[in-house]
């Protein structure tokens, strides 16, 4: 498995599903904070994208958890809105390996997807 998004937010999820789609790597969505562990012990990703805008996500508790699986992800990416800045910061400080804004996220899609996917 490729690309393991959490995210509440559907378009959200569609606008990745549609980039992993285009640049031919797997995604799968887990919908809550309770689903992403499940399907990253069932799916081993190589990435994990972070929706900070997700009720209930604390990268301060769920980084440490994704790092501490069998078979952890590659990367960990987490995104939110710029005006979010203690959650942003906070996702930094749990170890994500990038934290960006929303639109920075967005524009640079295709981008994340395949360079956190390649084979190295």
């Amino acid at each position: 498995m490729d690309v393991l998004l959490l995210s509440a937010d559907l378009a959200t999820s569609s606008t990745v599903s549609g980039a992993a789609a285009r640049c031919g790597v797997s995604c799968e969505t887990a919908w809550s904070v309770g689903d992403i562990l499940e399907k990253a012990k069932a799916l081993a990703p190589r990435l994990v994208v972070l929706d900070l805008s997700t009720p209930g996500v604390d990268a301060a508790v769920i980084v440490p958890q994704l790092r501490d699986l069998a078979a952890a992800p590659r990367r960990i990416v987490a995104f939110g809105p710029h005006v979010h800045e203690t959650r942003l910061a906070a996702a930094r400080e749990a170890g994500c390996d990038e934290v960006v804004s929303r639109g920075r996220f967005h524009a640079d899609l295709d981008e994340i997807l395949t360079s956190s996917t390649r084979d190295l």
